[in-house]
This record gives C-alpha cells, structure tokens and sequence, in this order.
C-alpha cells in the first residue's frame, strides 16, 4: 500500500497500540446522555401496536 493508508496503520498490529486507535477520541457519555437515547415506554408501545396492526405473512 501506499501513501496515507500505508501509514495510518492499516497493515499489521506493530505492538504500538496505534494500529486500531481511532481518528478522534470520544469523551464518555453521561448517565443522562444514554438515558436520553433511549426509547420511551409510550414509544415501545405505539410501535408494538403497529406491528401488530400488520398483516400475518403467509
């Protein structure tokens, strides 16, 4: 390989801990931030209303 691909690691791991690291490091999300990716209850079920609105497959 070539160029920048070459470089950035993308052969075999080296041992320098640098082959998997990501581009940018991600700070850890709050205990509010992944409660608010959260699907509500009233959300769960509408969507288990709806699928059960569908048609049995055949």
């Amino acid at each position: 390989m070539r160029g920048e691909a070459a470089r950035a690691g993308a052969g075999p791991d080296t041992g320098d801990g640098s082959a998997g690291a990501p581009p940018f490091a991600m700070p850890p999300l709050s205990p509010e931030q992944l409660a608010a990716d959260q699907p509500s209850i009233d959300m769960l079920r509408r969507v288990r209303r709806g699928l059960r609105a569908l048609p049995e497959p055949d």
